[in-house]
């Protein structure tokens, strides 16, 4: 079957260069789910064309992209099964002007990797000592063997199915970096019936490049937007994301130039209720210059910073006289459209010898390591459990080793809280936790939810475990 990068891609790009078929890109590609295709969640994750996949087969024993994937993206796709042959004749028509041997190396076979090392270092180093050191392998023991075995001939002319280094032996078994879940899966009330990638899909959808709708909006509306505090004015610029659309300065010197025109309108207005139909006269012109007055002093002291000379960076665009009773109809939208930090408390190390511990792990042992990510439809928990056992004379005597064996741990959601209870299941580590400070052998982690949710799916890997929670609709 073909190989494809899941969602879980950090868009490092180890793996683009170890493709022996270019088949490797960047760019965004839909996803389905419940039979509905979406756009991509992002436009700059890497994917695999599939047409162009042989999992490496004719050149490493393993996949070469899942050999060096810091995170496991690479994995089998089980949509397209796919046989040894099928892959080794897809690998000769990509690549016309290579020879592959019988025994081309595979995923598919059992100890495939060395015959193909010493064919490719033979081929760099054809000496008399690289030679004789290639006649055992069984590369060389399919040639028809001369009349003395010193150095069979075919070996270098084999060395061609192998065009690039291969990747270290212990990167081969990827497979094996995932399983430090030995456990089995638990579920609890309010878990969706869904995968966690799926969850965190949903959560994030919708996360990136502003609509064109909010887009012409705010370019539109740039005359009016432009009064509001400078606050507002730069949220709606991240949200936009288009400074060709709309920029807090762009919009303060349109609503300037509209103030130019506005004033003066207002000023007469005000003059005709208060000397009647005479401003319509030789008064009006006194009017309209005192309305263009009003504006350009309000102008020089919104963006006084420019006049003086200050750095772009440095000059904060305020907003007009009646921006300040604008700001709250218009709050909600901005509110909406406002990039939310993460909460929750992040670690920090300190202080740390061998009679101490590292603070970071201490918050951790007390369940107060965790981040809350607001995301467009719903939030993201990243909570770490502990790590290390603190020192003591006990633990010594009992033989306890200094990684923390995985906490036993219980998930709900009550009264807009999101709650974690941890653990310690191993009895050795109990007593452990009995004689040694700022080790409690249980915990419970209350986590306060900013909004109402449909429900939660969980992932526990590496001592972290990941929540998504998709909004109520």
């Amino acid at each position: 079957m073909a190989t494809m990068i899941t969602s879980e891609c950090i868009n490092c790009g180890a793996c683009e260069p170890e493709c022996p078929n270019t088949a490797i890109y960047q760019g965004g590609v839909p996803w389905e789910l419940n039979g509905v295709t979406h756009p991509p969640l992002a436009q700059d994750v890497f994917y695999i064309v599939p047409e162009k996949c042989t999992e490496c087969v004719g050149f490493h024993d393993h996949e070469a992209c899942a050999a060096v994937c810091p995170v496991d993206a690479c994995v089998p796709d089980p949509s397209r099964p796919e046989t040894e042959e099928a892959l080794i004749a897809r690998s000769k028509q990509l690549h016309p002007d290579m020879e592959f041997p019988a025994d081309f190396p595979s995923r598919f076979r059992e100890g495939t990797a060395a015959a193909g090392v010493p064919a490719a270092e033979a081929k760099v180093e054809a000496t008399p000592e690289t030679k004789a050191e290639v006649a055992p392998t069984p590369a060389a023991a399919t040639a028809p063997p001369p009349p003395k075995p010193p150095a069979p001939s075919p070996a270098p002319k084999a060395a061609s199915a192998r065009p690039e280094k291969p990747v270290a032996g212990p990167k081969a078994t990827p497979a094996a970096k995932p399983a430090p879940a030995p456990r089995a899966e638990k579920t609890f009330p309010s878990e969706l019936p869904m995968s966690f990638e799926v969850a965190a899909a949903l959560v994030r959808r919708g996360v990136g490049e502003a609509s064109p709708g909010l887009k012409w909006l705010c370019a539109l509306a740039q005359p009016v937007l432009g009064a509001l505090p400078f606050a507002q004015k730069q949220v709606l610029e991240k949200a936009v994301a288009d400074r060709r659309f709309f920029t807090a300065a762009g919009a303060t010197g349109v609503n300037a130039l509209h103030n130019m025109l506005l004033y003066p309108v207002i000023v007469a207005v005000i003059g005709a209720v208060v000397f009647g139909r005479e401003v319509f006269s030789e008064h009006l012109n006194w009017f309209i210059f005192l309305g263009m007055v009003l504006a350009a002093i309000e102008s020089i002291w919104r963006m006084r910073e420019g006049f003086q000379g200050r750095p772009v960076e440095e000059i904060v665009y305020r907003g007009a006289l009646y921006g300040l009773p604008l700001a709250p109809l218009v709050g909600p939208m901005v509110e909406r459209l406002k990039p939310h930090e993460a909460q929750g408390r992040v670690g920090q190390d300190g202080f740390r010898t061998a009679q101490f511990d590292e603070k970071i792990e201490r918050e951790r042992r007390y369940g107060e390591v965790y981040r809350l990510h607001q995301e467009a439809n719903g939030f993201l928990i990243e909570f770490e459990f502990p790590r290390q056992v603190p020192q003591s004379a006990i633990k010594e005597e009992l033989g306890v080793p200094d990684e923390m064996p995985d906490y036993d741990y219980e998930l709900s959601l009550q009264n807009g809280y999101f709650i974690v209870k941890g653990k310690v299941t191993d009895p050795k580590l109990r007593k452990v936790a009995a004689v040694s400070p700022a080790f409690p052998p249980d915990f419970t982690t209350n986590i306060p939810l900013p909004g109402r949710v449909a429900g939660f799916r969980h992932r526990f890997r590496d001592k972290t475990l990941e929540v998504a929670l998709p909004k109520r609709v």
